[in-house]
């Protein structure tokens, strides 16, 4: 992993939460800090790696502390900006999709795609706490059906998390995070 990348991609996706009005703070953002590193040479980044899975492209990326965000990014400048309640910024995926981007300062919350040149409004109940993790309802209506667009945030006993869910572009699967090192109980 090139830290001069990772560094550049840093500012760019830092800028970007801040546009989106992600300041957000949350239960899950300090879960989600416990597990990205907190500086110093010796640390071992592949206890930060998250395995990413959306739309046909499966990647491995590493957590790091951005403002009041987590951003999983890679080499390869695939970045996913996670507020501490949603994934608020996806950009560098492979294919046509280009950079997806909710806004969550209007309600209902809008969902722009760049690559379709589409964008989405997504009606969302408040989260609630359900079985091991927290919950999200949400729903986009168009072309004569509603589609289910539901997040979850999934955390171990110990209050780590274990799994990471979002829906962002209607009908297709949700954009899956999960770490790939021991999250311990």
């Amino acid at each position: 992993m090139n830290p001069s990348i990772i560094k550049q991609s840093m500012l760019i996706i830092a800028g970007l939460l801040l546009l989106a009005g992600c300041n957000v703070r949350a239960p899950q953002l300090d879960m989600a800090r416990q597990v990205v590193p907190q500086g110093g040479s010796s640390v071992d980044v592949e206890q930060f790696a998250w395995q990413l899975t959306f739309n046909d492209t499966e990647a491995r990326l590493y957590a790091i502390t951005v403002g009041s965000g987590i951003v999983f990014a890679n080499e390869h400048g695939l970045e996913v900006a996670f507020d501490g309640w949603d994934v608020v910024v996806v950009s560098g995926m492979p294919g046509t999709l280009g950079m997806i981007r909710v806004d969550k300062s209007s309600d209902p919350r809008i969902h722009h795609v760049q690559g379709l040149d589409q964008s989405f409004e997504v009606a969302c109940e408040a989260p609630r706490q359900a079985g091991g993790g927290w919950r999200q309802r949400c729903q986009h209506e168009g072309d004569d059906r509603v589609y289910a667009m539901n997040h979850a945030i999934d955390v171990n006993r110990a209050g780590r998390i274990t799994r990471i869910e979002a829906s962002l572009i209607p009908g297709v699967g949700p954009l899956v995070l999960t770490p790939l090192f021991d999250v311990e109980e």
